[in-house]
C-alpha cells in the first residue's frame, strides 16, 4: 500500500512558490516467520467406539481399495447404516498399522455437506500443516492445500470425506454455490482440489452412488453398506445394552425389527436401550 506525502512548498519572492517534491511510502506486509513443519497428526475428531462391532468384510474391502497408491474409496448407504462409523474405524486401524511400522500418517477428516464446511476442512489442514502463506490476507487455502498433499515430502495422508451427499457441492457452479465461497480466488468445483497422489487415499461416505463413482472414478472402490445382518445387530444389542446373556430377549427385538422393515444401524441400537 502506498501513501503521498506533499512537502510544503518554500515561498521564492512575490506570490511565487517552489515545490520541494513529494515523499512515497511504501508499506509492505511484514513476510511470515518460517515454521517448523510439524510431525503428521492424527484429526479424527471421534473417540474410537470400544463397542464397534467388527464388519470385516466390508472393513477388508476398505482396506484393499484404499491401500492402493492414490486410491479413493466410498462407502454408499442409507443414513445411520454405519457409514461413518467404518470410516473411524478405519482410520484408527491405519494409524495403528503405522505405529506398529515406526511411521507416521496425517489423517483428516473433512465434514462434506455443504461447500463452506469442506473450506473449513482445508483451513483447519493448512493449519494443522502450518503451510506457508495460509495467513496473508488473499492466500487461496484451497489452492494451498491441494498442492501441499501433492508433494510427497510431505508425508503420507489419508483424507475421510464424510456425509458427501450433494453431487452440487463438488460439481456445481450455482449462484447459491458461489455464495458460500469465503477462501481464495476463482470458482473452480471443489473437485479438482482433491489430488490423487501416490503418498495419499481418500475416503467417502454418502448416500449417493452416482456421486461416489464421479469422485472414485471407479465402480470396484464403490462400497455397499446395507443395514446389519442379525448376528451382527445381536452383538450390537449385546455390548450396547450389557445384557451378554439376554440373546433370547435381543433375538425378539431384532425380528421384530426386521418385521417392520427397519434399517438396522448403530445409530438406532444406540436410541433403542
Amino acid at each position: 500500500m502506498a501513501t503521498t506525502n506533499s512537502v510544503g512548498a518554500l515561498r521564492a519572492s512575490g506570490h511565487s512558490r517552489v515545490h520541494i517534491g513529494n515523499v512515497y511510502n511504501e508499506v509492505v506486509p511484514v513476510p511470515e516467520r518460517p515454521e517448523t513443519p510439524p510431525r503428521p497428526s492424527f484429526i479424527i475428531p471421534f473417540r474410537r467406539d470400544d463397542n464397534f462391532v467388527e464388519r470385516r468384510t466390508i472393513l477388508d474391502r476398505i482396506h484393499r481399495a484404499c491401500s492402493a497408491p492414490a486410491s479413493r474409496a466410498a462407502l454408499v448407504g442409507l443414513g445411520g447404516v454405519g457409514k461413518s462409523q467404518l470410516a473411524i474405524e478405519y482410520a484408527y486401524r491405519v494409524r495403528d498399522t503405522f505405529r506398529k511400522q515406526n511411521k507416521e500418517i496425517w489423517a483428516f477428516w473433512i465434514h462434506a455437506g455443504t461447500r463452506a464446511r469442506v473450506e473449513e476442512g482445508f483451513k483447519e489442514i493448512a493449519d494443522a500443516a502450518k503451510i506457508p502463506g495460509r495467513n496473508q490476507p488473499k492466500a487461496d487455502i484451497l489452492q494451498l492445500v491441494y498442492q501441499w498433499l501433492r508433494n510427497e515430502r510431505n508425508g503420507q495422508w489419508l483424507i475421510v470425506l464424510d456425509s458427501a451427499d450433494d453431487v452440487n457441492v463438488f460439481y456445481g457452479t450455482d449462484e447459491k454455490a458461489k455464495q458460500t465461497v469465503t477462501i481464495g480466488e476463482g470458482m473452480r468445483p471443489l473437485w479438482t482440489y482433491l489430488p490423487q497422489s501416490s503418498n495419499g487415499s481418500t475416503l467417502i461416505t454418502t448416500r449417493d452412488k452416482e456421486l461416489a463413482f464421479k469422485l472414485t472414478g471407479d465402480h470396484r472402490n464403490i462400497i455397499e453398506v446395507g443395514p446389519m445382518d442379525q448376528d451382527h445387530a445381536l452383538t450390537l444389542f449385546a455390548t450396547k445394552s450389557g445384557f451378554q446373556d439376554n440373546k433370547d430377549e435381543g433375538t425378539e427385538l431384532v425380528e421384530e425389527l426386521e418385521w417392520k422393515r427397519v434399517e438396522f444401524g448403530p445409530h438406532h441400537m444406540a436410541d433403542l436401550v
